[in-house]
């Protein structure tokens, strides 16, 4: 193993020695950029409460609730984790991706609000925050995170 070789196996640990997440923020910008699309077309209508299959939901659960949920635990994972990779110490990565998953959810919110067949919803950036801590907090314990400050698990 050459000088170059060592140097490439350091970036890749953290300073305890654990192996780095990765992922890229292109990547990342990609789900952002398909998660912002899919917000902007057009829903077909359907009740409250019904999630399209004739299966009757509470009537605070919209049609749209769950895509809201799972697009935004997976977008914070993706941010989450490129935070880490970038060298980030894990609760800071966490908060980083959590942040860009809340900060885009309400600023798709906003592009909503003008658009005729959509509209802005605080539930809808509510449950966008929730899936955003979710996917944060998901890549933290897949980490085998919280640790101590001496790199124990806790």
């Amino acid at each position: 193993m050459n000088d170059s070789d060592d140097a490439a196996t350091r970036r890749k640990r953290d300073r305890h020695g654990r192996k780095r997440l990765g992922g890229s923020w292109r990547s990342t910008a990609a789900f952002a950029a398909l998660v912002v699309i899919a917000s902007l077309v057009p829903v077909p209508a359907v009740g409250s409460g019904s999630g399209g299959s004739g299966v009757a939901l509470p009537a605070w659960i919209g049609f749209t609730t769950p895509f809201h949920l799972v697009g935004y635990v997976v977008l914070a994972a993706l941010a989450t984790r490129t935070a880490i990779g970038s060298g980030r110490e894990s609760v800071a990565a966490a908060a980083v991706g959590i942040g860009v998953a809340v900060a885009v959810g309400f600023g798709v919110e906003l592009v909503q609000a003008p658009i005729a067949w959509r509209s802005f919803a605080w539930g809808d950036a509510a449950v966008n925050a929730v899936g955003a801590g979710i996917g944060g907090a998901a890549v933290l314990a897949g980490a085998g995170y919280p640790r101590s400050a001496g790199g124990e698990r806790r």
